[in-house]
């Protein structure tokens, strides 16, 4: 049944009002014994860095002007530019690989023999039913 009160004019001046200035967040895995220096560490940095808005044009202007440096010498919104602009080539890298990758034909690919990935199989999973002739049956799909 809906909630006769649910409307949004009821629930407007109950929303949560975000704690991190930098914009939304996310759940992360760190090391327990690492978790309260973390996260005290990205306080420090939330509080030195401007509101996600204006930020990424100051921080992106800051990654053309400034000559690399080391890393343990940065403040923390010169080590969010360096981290923001290594994200940047990152991603761009996995796009051309992911290029490169659909624009390689099957064939080009070297695929091991049936013997040895029924080999491997029977490793892992000592309980499976697959036999040699499905196995090459597979490796002559795959090769098309």
């Amino acid at each position: 049944m809906p909630n006769p009160k649910g409307h949004e004019d009821s629930i407007k001046d109950s929303r949560f009002k975000a704690a991190w200035q930098s914009g939304p967040t996310r759940t992360i895995r760190v090391p327990i014994a690492l978790a309260e220096v973390t996260l005290d560490y990205a306080r420090q940095l939330d509080k030195t860095i401007e509101p996600l808005d204006t930020a990424n044009s100051i921080i992106g202007s800051e990654v053309e002007s400034k000559q690399p440096q080391s890393r343990d010498t940065m403040t923390g919104a010169e080590e969010v530019a360096w981290l923001k602009a290594e994200n940047r080539r990152l991603q761009n890298l996995v796009s051309d690989m992911r290029i490169e990758l659909y624009h390689t034909s099957p064939s080009d690919i070297e695929l091991p023999e049936a013997a040895d990935l029924l080999n491997r199989l029977k490793a892992k999973r000592k309980k499976s039913t697959a036999t040699l002739a499905d196995i090459e049956t597979i490796l002559e799909m795959i090769e098309g």
